[in-house]
Formats: C-alpha cells, structure tokens, sequence
C-alpha cells in the first residue's frame, strides 16, 4: 500500500477518533444537564406542593399570624417559581430531543470506528459518512 494512502487512512482513524470523544463529551454533558433541570424541577415542585399543603393542614409553617401567612405563602411561591424556571428552560433548550439525537450520533461514530478497525467497510464511504454525522452534530451539539 502507498504511503499517502496509510496517512490518509491514519487522518480518518484520527477524525473519528476525536469526533467520538467530542461527540462522548457532549452528549454526556447534555445528560448531565437535562438531569439537573429536572430533578431540580421536580423537587422544588415537590417542596412548594408539601409547604403549601403543610400550611393549609397546619397554618403557617413559618411565624404565626399574617406576617407566618406571608413567609409560607412567599417560600411556596418561589419554590413553584424555581420549579417553573428549571422545567422551562429544560424546554426552551429542546434537552429531552437532543440527547437520544446525541446517544444516536455517539452509536454511528462507534459503528464508523469499529468498521476502520475491522477494515469491514471501504474508506471512501467511512470518510463521506463521517462527513455527513460531522455535518449532523451542529444541529444536535450546536
């Protein structure tokens, strides 16, 4: 084999190498991301339903008299609102789409590096599919 052709062939090795650790790292911080938002959701959502709920079977879980009323009232308002902000902001950055879209590009790029080790596929295809998942990834990463 030619030399030009083994560098070329150790270019594509090296292209999808790094696109799959990039891919890897991305996609698990999208994770890491769209798991914070939610949970975080989720619990302040949970603590703003028992603060209230504890109020209403109780009165008011902190002080007494209207100034206790205020204080409840005002701690299960922003706790709803942190829920409300973290849910919305999970959507508005479209986490729940793009991660199975990243898991997705993260399984090509593993497949396109199997078949350059196995030598299962032929090298002008690999190099215009990784093209194209490279292409893909700013609409998924970006």
């Amino acid at each position: 084999m030619p030399p030009e052709v083994n560098s070329k062939q150790e270019q594509l090795r090296q292209l999808v190498s790094s696109t799959l650790r990039r891919a890897e790292t991305h996609t698990a911080n999208l994770h890491r991301t769209h798991m914070s938002l939610v949970v975080g959701g989720l619990v302040t959502s949970a603590a703003s339903t028992l603060v209230a709920g504890g109020a209403a079977l109780q009165g008011p879980l902190l002080g007494a008299d209207a100034a206790g009323w205020h204080l409840t009232c005002g701690l299960a308002a922003i706790l709803a609102f942190l829920s409300t902000v973290a849910l919305g902001i999970e959507e508005q950055l479209k986490l729940a789409e793009r991660l199975p879209a990243g898991r997705i590009h993260v399984g090509r790029l593993r497949a396109l590096d199997v078949a350059l080790t196995a030598g299962t596929r032929d090298w002008d295809e690999i190099a215009k599919e990784i093209e194209l998942v490279i292409q893909e990834s700013a609409g998924i990463f970006g």
